[in-house]
């Protein structure tokens, strides 16, 4: 890629300890390290220098991994794979150097790839998974997630945007513009980030303005009327000391899916957001970022097929017309929605005081969501649900590291979080069932306060030898209302006037508290390799199931989960930064899992209800494997390798029996993806660049019994491509793209409701779409 598209404007008048770009690697001569690193290599290294450099030939139909990208100076000699800065212990690292699996992504690498929005990054992410309830997150790292369909439910995977913590789920859906990097952090996050997690972090950086007058303009369409527009641009108010970046983006299309009832198109999108930040610098050693972030949602709430249980059909009789073609849905209600409105703002100061920096984090986050959806995903009235969230999180950190260009380094820091969620669930249960329908109206109230203190220093015992110990205590507590009625009246139900407590207003309170932290050793054997392993213990808040609404013993209390890591990885740049390794294996403790399942109703009318318990032991190993090469000048191959072994451990459920061994949801137990880039030179200074992706994703259970029918049923496979052309001397570009050519059909989520309802709601992957994109940088 031309350097002209990097993103990375004016760094060089940046502060080098500030800069999160990919940084060029030097002409002709290999980047410097920021540690002296032994250059001899031993026998072990040259046995992988061999091996790697096949797997290089070998991998003729991949691409380079998502955080690199080629020199493109045609003067300066052979390319090389660019470095990539990450911040994923809250300092600035090139990638190789980081001794966690961390898979990156810069600037260049999410334009090709075409990313959206958050939930479009786990093809390219070796043991990433994300599945949609009907669009609501739920977010699996190495087979930890949070199953729950329910958007009340503290995910053990956070997300982060800016520093800040996305704690509500309505809040997690973002779009992906204008962004400088994106990390996603595998394992335990137990010392360093704002909340503690057993899975893993997901981190966000957007554009910061430079010191330079700059932007871009993008507009694309594509099938299924799909039109888009994204620009930026950053605007100096005073050289050096003041400057803004705005960007922002929209983006609609009128749905990938027919349906029957009326023949109108479903599944429509409807998305804007817009950013803005300020960077004031008044002198050398301070920084202030004033974020200020807006969304807007008003797209179709995502609806799927049924698949009855009961000869074939529901509870009423209700048979799909079209069974497993899923580009025709039959739903009643055309008014479904998936609307949100979210806004926050935060300030972040970063102030240097010598060989010390103090970081002070404040932010505000508001979001608003109501979601309509068929659930019952048929012509008749049984489960229309609307679900609706109204919260606001304020969070503060403070953060001191040292570094004095010793053998020491460490940071520090303090963390606070309140949280205010409210959640409601209502519509007319069993609607069109004689004498049945219940007018269901349940509210909930969740209030958090969090508390932490964290600590993690770094000693470098050799030139090659360094150790790493972190250590987090955090405290939070939880206070909870919910109640659940029958409002007859409401839904045109009879008696109207008459209300009934199906769970009668009910308080908890509880408060839970816990020490985290993490273990590392790092050792560098040549000029570009490393081997580490690290002990890492995090753990999952307790909490409540907020999405309770039919039965008292739905309402449930869950202590915290525990989660012990052991990991050994392998970081290496070979042939002369033309090849780069990077490969993990690892082992999950995994205790006390909050797991949402079935369980014992509180009546004869209600045997079976489904809620949060703290039911099972899990043990998980697996491996991650990433490889990069640059074979030739203008080709760029990567692939990406996950491996899972995932089950329970220990679970005897009171329903199901012993589901010991079964796999958990979220976790296949291959996935792969790969893609390959040429850029070829074409006469009169043109540029051509073709590119195409491979995507493999093994079967997926989606809740603990393991069953078929509440699965993926199978594998499936995806390809895209690109295909772009631009003149090398001119900063603007033309593409064509295609995404899930051959029009796969692919389960994404399938919840069990035979024993309500009889049948089980069904939602699949995005289909067959192509488009045609430009872009000028100005």
């Amino acid at each position: 890629m031309r350097s002209s598209r990097t993103n990375c404007h004016s760094q060089q008048q940046e502060k080098s300890t500030r800069s999160n770009c990919g940084r060029s690697m030097p002409d002709t001569t290999k980047h410097t390290r920021n540690k002296t690193r032994i250059l001899g290599r031993n026998s072990v290294h040259k046995h992988l220098y061999s091996s790697v450099a096949a797997l290089a030939m070998a991998s003729a139909l991949t691409l380079p991994s998502a955080a690199q990208s080629a020199q493109t100076d045609e003067n300066a000699g052979p390319k090389r794979l660019q470095s990539v800065t990450v911040t994923a212990r809250k300092t600035s690292e090139d990638i190789q150097d980081v001794p966690l699996s961390v898979s990156a992504f810069d600037a260049q690498a999410l334009a090709d790839y075409g990313f959206t929005d958050s939930l479009a990054l786990d093809d390219q992410v070796p043991n990433l998974e994300i599945k949609t309830f009907g669009g609501n997150p739920n977010l699996f790292i190495r087979g930890v997630g949070n199953n729950d369909f329910n958007g009340t439910t503290v995910s053990p995977v956070s997300i982060y945007s800016d520093d800040v913590l996305q704690g509500m789920t309505g809040g997690q859906l973002m779009q992906m513009f204008d962004l400088e990097r994106v990390e996603v952090l595998r394992g335990p996050q137990g010392t360093l980030f704002g909340r503690n997690t057993t899975g893993g972090a997901i981190n966000f950086y957007s554009r910061k303005p430079g010191n330079t007058q700059e932007g871009y303009l993008r507009v694309g369409i594509g099938s299924y009327n799909a039109r888009e527009v994204e620009a930026a641009g950053t605007i100096v108010a005073i050289e050096d000391k003041l400057a803004t970046r705005i960007a922002g983006k929209m983006q609609a299309n009128d749905g990938d899916r027919r349906n029957l009832f009326d023949g109108s198109r479903a599944n429509a999108a409807d998305l804007a957001a817009v950013r803005a930040i300020t960077r004031y610098t008044p002198n050398d050693d301070v920084e202030v970022l004033w974020n200020l972030h807006f969304g807007r949602d008003r797209s179709d709430y995502h609806q799927g097929k049924s698949v009855g249980v009961i000869n074939g059909g529901n509870v009423l009789g209700y048979v799909d017309p079209v069974p497993g073609d899923a580009k025709y849905i039959n739903v009643n209600r055309t008014d479904n929605r998936h609307h949100a409105d979210t806004w926050g703002t935060n300030v972040a100061v970063t102030w240097d005081i010598g060989d010390y920096t103090l970081k002070s984090v404040t932010a505000y986050e508001d979001v608003e969501t109501d979601y309509l959806g068929d659930i019952d995903q048929s012509p008749q009235s049984l489960d229309e649900l609307r679900f609706q969230q109204d919260g606001e999180q304020i969070s503060q950190e403070f953060n001191l590291s040292y570094d004095g260009g010793g053998d020491l380094t460490w940071i520090s820091g303090l963390f606070a979080l309140k949280e205010d969620f409210g959640y409601r669930t209502s519509g007319p249960l069993f609607g069109d069932v004689p004498g049945a329908a219940l007018p269901l109206d349940a509210h909930s109230q969740r209030d958090t306060k969090t508390y932490a203190v964290f600590g993690e220093a770094t000693y470098q015992l050799t030139d090659a030898f360094s150790l790493t110990g972190g250590l987090r205590y955090t405290y939070e507590e939880k206070d909870a209302t919910l109640d659940s009625l029958l409002t007859y009246g409401a839904f045109g139900t009879q008696p109207a006037g008459l209300t009934i407590p199906i769970i009668p207003e009910t308080s908890r309170s509880e408060s839970w508290d816990a020490w985290s932290g993490r273990i590392l050793a790092k050792y560098e054997f040549g000029a570009d390799s490393m081997v580490y392993g690290s002990v890492s213990r995090g753990f999952r808040s307790g909490g409540y199931n907020l999405g309770a609404f039919f039965d008292p013993n739905e309402f449930t209390t869950v202590d915290p989960e525990f989660l012990t890591s052991y990991e050994i990885g392998l970081k290496t740049t070979l042939l002369d930064d033309r090849f780069r390794a990077n490969m993990a294996v690892f082992m999950y403790d995994y205790t006390d899992l909050q797991v949402f399942t079935f369980t014992q109703g509180s009546s004869t009318a209600n045997p079976i209800v489904i809620a949060l318990e703290n039911a099972a032991d899990a043990e998980v190993s697996g491996f991650e494997g990433e490889f990069t090469a640059i074979p030739v000048d203008g080709m760029h191959l990567s692939l990406g390798i996950g491996y899972l072994d995932a089950s329970y451990e220990n679970y005897i459920s009171p329903i199901a029996g012993d589901l010991s061994g079964n796999r958990l949801p979220g976790a296949p137990e291959w996935n792969i993806n790969a893609s390959a880039q040429q850029e070829f030179a074409l006469p009169n200074g043109w540029v051509l660049t073709p590119r195409v992706e491979y995507v493999f994703v093994d079967q997926r259970y989606f809740d603990s019994n393991q069953l078929e029918a509440i699965s993926s049923r199978g594998s499936h496979e995806l390809v895209n491509a690109r295909l772009s052309l631009s003149p090398e001397t001119s900063d603007w570009e033309i593409a064509l793209w295609a995404k899930n050519i051959g029009d796969e059909q692919y389960i994404v989520d399938a919840a069990d409701l035979t024993a309500t309802i009889g049948f089980i709601p069904t939602y699949y992957g995005p289909r067959e779409s192509w488009g045609l994109e430009a872009r000028i940088e100005f």
